[in-house]
């Protein structure tokens, strides 16, 4: 089956030439010379792939970004631009661009650009596919995998594919905002981890930050990460429910299958309004978030809540603070605090939270840094036993 690609750009000459180079690679092409075109060829034809000009006259190139990210989820979208503004691209990728090109650009880098958009989208169709069929039939998959772990060559297989999922899933990419910026790191103990985070982007000055540390490191874990992101970015999406609410969701919507696998899962669940500069949180028996205010002070975000999946009917304590200018926001797993040393020493909240005040001034990802480098150092970069997750928020 062949690539489709709309090429929607006002220039005649630049749709003719991305046209005619894209049919020389055996792309299937069509172009349209405004948006109302791009419309109506997008109404009668599944497109890969779209190549869209920003500025044209009438509606412009975002006006379609945006119809195509509502309407088309899965046609990705490359931008073409003039503009040398970087606002304007970074607006773009916002808004759900998959990659720009800044005009004048060579063939090489034109098809280079297109090739690396249709392997992402082939990857992203690929995962979101297995995806679905994990979240319909995570609990009688798990069981059937456990039964047939004696076998080596399917333990290896399922192995591979359940380490490629879960991979897949750690956040690439964390857009910053007016007044917050993000950095995070991931590092698995073993070919498949249990620990998640997400942060999602709401509007209105929302900023939902997750973290969550899922029993195990087996296949099982890997499973309900993938169930609890699919889950959690649906609810995240479709209603504003409080911290606490979503915890009380997600327990309720969990509880059977991690009963049934004898799973647990601990999470905190943070809300960063960067508009009335308030933070609300929740906690499932997680380790504390820890706030690193601008004048050194340390607090720590702790919230009463039990455990996801230890009992059906739970209630979570959910409190708020105000966000301070300066200040930072640590979210972390087990495997950085209980990292331990060639002695069987751990390196120990204290350690963890030294590390991150003495970095304090800095960028969230120069505290990510500090914290890793200050645990590589103690523990002789002896290897992790449990997955590591560390996740700083800034507020400027």
């Amino acid at each position: 089956m062949r690539t489709t690609i709309l090429v929607v750009d006002d220039s005649k000459s630049m749709r003719r030439i991305i046209v005619d180079s894209l049919k020389d690679e055996g792309y299937e092409c069509r172009s349209a010379e405004d948006v109302d075109t791009a419309l109506i060829a997008l109404d009668g034809c599944e497109f890969s792939l779209v190549l869209c000009d920003i500025e044209m006259p009438g509606r412009n190139g975002i006006f379609l970004l945006n119809e195509i990210r509502t309407t088309r989820p899965d046609t990705y979208v490359v931008m073409l631009t003039g503009v040398t503004d970087p606002e304007t691209v970074m607006h773009c990728i916002h808004l759900g661009a998959n990659d720009y090109l800044m005009k004048p650009f060579t063939l090489e880098r034109l098809l280079l650009t297109v090739r690396n958009a249709l392997q992402q989208r082939k990857l992203y169709l690929e995962h979101r596919s297995y995806q679905e069929t994990l979240e319909q039939k995570v609990l009688e998959q798990t069981e059937q995998i456990r039964a047939s772990l004696l076998e080596k060559a399917l333990i290896t297989k399922e192995m591979e594919i359940a380490g490629a999922i879960h991979a897949a899933l750690v956040p690439r990419f964390i857009p910053s905002t007016p007044r917050l910026s993000f950095a995070a790191h991931y590092l698995s103990a073993g070919p498949l981890g249990g620990d998640y985070f997400d942060i999602f982007h709401r509007g209105d000055g929302l900023v939902d930050v997750v973290i969550a540390d899922v029993a195990g490191h087996n296949i099982g874990s890997a499973l309900i990460v993938a169930q609890l992101r699919g889950a959690l970015r649906v609810q995240a999406s479709a209603a504003r429910l409080g911290c606490a609410e979503m915890l009380k969701l997600i327990n309720e919507s969990f509880y059977e299958d991690l009963t049934g696998a004898e799973i647990f899962v601990s999470m905190l669940y943070l809300r960063l309004d960067e508009v009335s500069m308030q933070l609300q949180y929740a906690c499932a028996g997680h380790n504390p978030g820890i706030m690193l205010r601008a004048d050194g002070s340390v607090l720590e975000l702790d919230a009463e809540g039990m455990i996801i999946g230890v009992a059906r009917e739970v209630d979570f304590e959910e409190k708020a603070l105000p966000l301070e200018a300066g200040s930072r926001l640590m979210l972390y797993t087990d495997g950085i605090v209980e990292a331990e040393n060639g002695a069987g020493e751990l390196f120990g909240l204290a350690k963890f939270v030294a590390s991150l005040s003495e970095a304090r001034e800095g960028e969230p990802g120069v505290l990510v840094e500090a914290a890793l480098s200050s645990m590589k150092r103690f523990t002789s970069a002896a290897p992790l036993k449990d997955d590591l997750t560390v996740v700083v928020v800034g507020v400027s």
